[in-house]
């Protein structure tokens, strides 16, 4: 089965953003999933979606969480997904 990817949906200066970006990055270092941080900031469409309502975890355009991700939640459900 392929490795799920993430967009995560951010903006600069975002604390919550940053937190979200290292869970992402660990689950990668353990070869749960790729990613790539989006800035809602450059892309009207997602600005006006989102704005300051970010972090958001989207995977094939499903959203994941939002806001707060702890390592554990979000590396359960790339588990599940993985079955």
């Amino acid at each position: 089965m392929a490795t799920p990817h993430i967009q995560l949906l951010s903006r600069r200066d975002c604390c919550l953003c940053e937190d979200a970006k290292l869970v992402v990055a660990s689950l990668e270092q353990q070869g749960l999933c790729s990613w790539e941080t989006v800035n809602v900031d450059h892309d009207k469409a997602l600005l006006i979606r989102y704005g300051m309502d970010v972090p958001v975890l989207l995977m094939d355009g499903k959203e994941l969480f939002r806001h707060r991700v702890t390592e554990d939640a979000l590396k359960s459900t790339l588990v599940e997904i993985n079955k």
